[in-house]
């Protein structure tokens, strides 16, 4: 009894009780550290990711090495041949096994857990513990997507539930007392840990969701709620219930849930979102008030921005537009933690004037929208596709606008154009002045939203550049604040696309300037910008031509793409009434006869129009026959056909027939499609017949006179370049060189540290040591240096099964800074021992960076 009982309590407290404690806290300092991502489903159990599980890999090590000492020393018997053994009398051998199951699954070592729990199924087969077993055999299989087999754990332990009611009814139900002898056979059947259940319905419910079954797992989840003690647990059940009845079920029960959610003790950001869903499933007056209570909390300001937002939604649900544009103006502009929020305010705004047609209006939200989201933002390639389709239309109207800006100034006095000027770099500085306060103002807001984070979360007692984790969040914390920024000078700047002015299309004053000249604020002059202003004849020409052509092209925009037929005949309009003769001007009239089809007055005027001012165009000839166009196909068609045969010819040899036909087509057929292949294939016969190559020079210079930009005239100007100077002088050339170094995945592999040069080995070596101590504890690996060059150390860090598990090493030395200090961005690789020896005999590291960038 003595002996049981000491081997017993070291087992329980030595081993489970401290290793569980260590889990556990762990797991409370990921879990009370990771962002919630409450825009989707919240995952029912989160877990760390392959870069998060590294800052625990210490107190999770340290609890597997635990429960592996106790197994080790206090098994009775003794745990040396386990297939011989056939009863364990400490009684928390089991759990301690169990326990190392759940560590190397929080580890990301699903294997090593797999094998645990099987090992505690097959040895502790009338043990709670094999129930507890086939609940993380089931969460293993489902992290590795195995969910059949999941399924079929789950199902096991709900018949082994079902069977004990069914025997405890039957026992209830019997009349008399059964014997001793029955009584010991039913107490010897385990039966299944109440503690599991809360954890088998959340499992369920993760295992439902994985097959995109969203009802079932509500269904777990709510049945979960029963076994639930922790309030924190019920809070987030019941979130996630309400996410999921908001996406797929009742918008009444998902309201209900948001508010038991609220009920419970949970986080604060959790409850603040659940009464922001409450406001969205349809807000009113008392709700709106209630908003507008939160949005002057003092520890609301990291949140203004979905307070906005959530306002917003509720003037859109009563039509009031313009008051909701207004709060997701306020709602994007108080958005300086949260790009996701930002871009959703974008979006609103952006689809709000796409309903209102106002596409350069639309297109500016969109396009702010892109510069801020992510590609995990819902709809982020339709963002980005409107953004993209809209942007032509932006900058033909805008083009238009800046254009006829110009032009009305140049048609003012040139005292006037100066005060003008003046006038535009007065308001221009203005605009400057009260955009830096709003920015200063925007500053504030960080600063306070900050400072709340710190005192919400405390000081903590790690060093942010100790924990890969807390690294890593501030990475991205610099991401939500700043965007994406390009390694450049002055990379502090806020986007100017997000601050530009937005400006309707509809106006036709002469401000559009002012968003040109905004560039250059700093240097502002009237003589700067007088330049912009064309007040020469060539000046205005060229500014005619750009006009002309930025708004045929949003005519087109309008209707090719946008479907607006009347904002397009606006703008072919526009070109007509400048009576400018041209290209642009036959196609906008060919355009507004085609929209006004339904109008013959104004058709026929515009067909007239064509017919009398362009007799000779191809639209003239449409209009008196319709079939023209075809019949050119049909003419384009047999010319194609002629051609071939041509080249026919040319292949068999028959240079002099080719060069006849060639030369018909050349001096005749000046409109046909080949013409210009037909010189080619005159010249290339010509230097098969000919001596002197000089003399195919006159018609390759015709050809290249005649078709500049083409195919032909680049292959012409080939052709003259060999008659002048000859071909280049043949010289072989080897390929495919093979690397000296081979690849063999089933060697052993090594990790090989560079130092910098000049530094000794002697300070680098103790720190990848303890690296390895802390994070690597189970393998074993050795620490050697040696000397690459003169003046370069190398440490060499080795066994390694395989190339997996070193670039695994490899990854986690980049990423953290613990006891590696700056030895973290060394030059890091993994090598053979082959390959070493070649690579330290021949020092051809250059050649090896290759290999290895090719192969690893």
């Amino acid at each position: 009894m003595i002996n049981r009982s000491y081997h017993g309590m070291t087992a329980h407290y030595n081993g489970y009780f401290n290793a569980n404690e260590l889990i556990r806290q762990s797991l409370t300092s990921f879990r009370s550290s990771v962002k919630e991502d409450y825009y989707s489903v919240l995952p029912i159990d989160p877990v760390p990711d392959e870069e998060q599980v590294v800052g625990m890999f210490p107190a999770i090590d340290t609890a597997i090495s635990k429960c592996t000492k106790v197994i080790q020393r206090h098994s009775m018997p003794s745990n040396d041949r386990p297939s011989l053994k056939k009863e364990e009398h400490n009684p928390w051998i089991d759990e301690n096994w169990t326990t190392i199951g759940i560590a190397s699954y929080y580890r990301r070592d699903y294997d090593a857990a797999m094998k645990g729990f099987l090992f505690v199924k097959k040895f502790y087969s009338n043990d709670p513990s094999i129930y507890i077993s086939d609940l993380w055999v089931a969460k293993t299989n489902i992290q590795l997507n195995k969910l059949t087999e999941a399924g079929f754990s789950l199902s096991s332990l709900d018949n082994a539930i079902a069977d004990e009611k069914e025997k405890l009814e039957e026992k209830k139900s019997r009349k008399k007392k059964s014997s001793k002898k029955e009584d010991k056979k039913e107490t010897e059947i385990a039966k299944v840990p109440k503690s599991i259940l809360f954890e088998l319905d959340k499992t369920k419910a993760e295992l439902a969701l994985q097959k995109q079954n969203p009802q079932d797992a509500i269904k777990f989840l709510e049945a979960s709620l029963e076994h639930a003690k922790v309030q924190t647990d019920k809070s987030r059940v019941h979130y996630i219930i309400a996410q999921l009845n908001e996406f797929y079920g009742s918008k009444e029960e998902a309201k209900e849930h948001y508010a038991q959610c609220l009920k419970s003790n949970a986080p604060y950001e959790m409850h603040f979102n659940a009464r922001l869903k409450r406001a969205f499933m349809g807000g009113d007056e008392k709700v709106r008030k209630e908003l507008m209570k939160m949005l002057r909390d003092a520890k609301n300001a990291p949140y203004k921005d979905q307070i906005y937002f959530a306002l917003a939604d509720i003037e859109l649900q009563k039509s009031n537009e313009l008051k909701a544009f207004e709060y997701l103006t306020f709602s994007a502009f108080y958005s300086t933690t949260n790009p996701r929020q930002k871009g959703m305010s974008y979006e609103k705004m952006g689809d709000l004037s796409f309903a209102k047609r106002n596409y350069v209006k639309a297109q500016k939200y969109y396009d702010s929208c892109a510069t801020v989201i992510d590609d995990k933002y819902p709809n982020a390639e339709g963002v980005k596709n409107k953004a993209i389709k809209l942007a032509d239309l932006v900058t033909a109207v805008e083009t238009a606008n800046f254009e006829d800006s110009v032009q009305r100034i140049a048609a003012l006095s040139e005292r006037d154009r100066v005060s003008f000027i003046e006038e535009v770099i007065k308001k221009t500085k203005e605009e400057q002045e009260r955009r830096k306060k709003m920015e200063s103002e925007r500053l504030r807001e960080l600063q306070q939203n900050q400072n709340t984070a710190i005192q919400s979360s405390g000081s903590g007692n790690k060093w942010y550049f100790n924990n890969p984790k807390t690294r890593s969040d501030g990475f991205e914390e610099f991401r939500r604040l700043l965007g994406t920024r390009d390694n450049e000078d002055n990379w502090r700047r806020s986007d100017k696309t997000v601050m530009m002015a937005i400006k309707d299309e509809e106006e036709g004053d002469t401000t559009s300037l002012k968003e040109e000249i905004e560039k250059d604020i700093d240097t502002l002059t009237v003589d700067m910008l007088m330049a912009n202003i064309p007040l020469t004849d060539s000046a205005m020409k060229a500014s005619d031509l750009r006009l002309l052509q930025a708004l045929y092209s949003a005519g087109v925009i309008y209707k090719e793409e946008l479907k607006e037929p009347e904002m397009a005949k606006k703008q072919f309009e526009a070109v007509r009434s400048k009576n400018t003769d041209g290209d642009i001007d036959l196609s906008s009239a060919f355009q507004l006869y085609k929209l006004y089809v339904s109008d013959k007055v104004k058709s026929e005027e515009e067909k007239q129009y064509i017919l009398v001012s362009y007799p000779d165009s191809d639209y003239a000839n449409y209009l008196r026959d319709p079939d023209f166009f075809i019949k050119r196909k049909e003419r384009e068609a047999l010319a194609e056909k002629e051609y071939l045969l041509v080249m026919e010819r040319y292949q068999k040899g028959l240079y002099l027939p080719v060069i006849s036909l060639s030369d018909a087509v050349i001096s005749k057929e000046k409109e046909n499609k080949f013409r210009s292949k037909y010189m080619l294939l005159k010249a290339m016969s010509m230097g098969q017949i000919s001596e002197n190559k000089k003399e195919l020079l006159p018609i390759l210079e015709q050809l290249i006179a005649e078709y500049p930009s083409t195919e032909e005239e680049f292959r012409a100007k080939e052709m003259i370049k060999i008659i002048q100077t000859g071909y280049s002088k043949n010289i072989s050339n080897e390929f495919g060189k093979k690397s000296p170094f081979n690849f063999d995945d089933n060697s052993t592999q090594w990790v090989i540290v560079f130092l910098n040069k000049g530094e000794g080995s002697s300070a680098a070596k103790p720190k990848v040591s303890d690296f390895n101590r802390e994070f690597f504890s189970r393998d074993a690996l050795k620490v050697s240096s040696k000397i690459y060059e003169d003046d370069q150390s190398v440490i060499l860090i080795q066994d390694f099964e395989n190339d997996v598990t070193a670039l695994n090493y490899v990854r986690i030395f980049k990423a953290t800074r613990k006891h590696l200090l700056d030895l973290q961005k060394a030059k890091i690789m993994v090598i053979t021992q082959e390959n070493l020896k070649l690579l330290f005999e021949n020092k051809i590291l250059q050649e090896y960076e290759t290999f290895y960038d090719e192969f690893y």
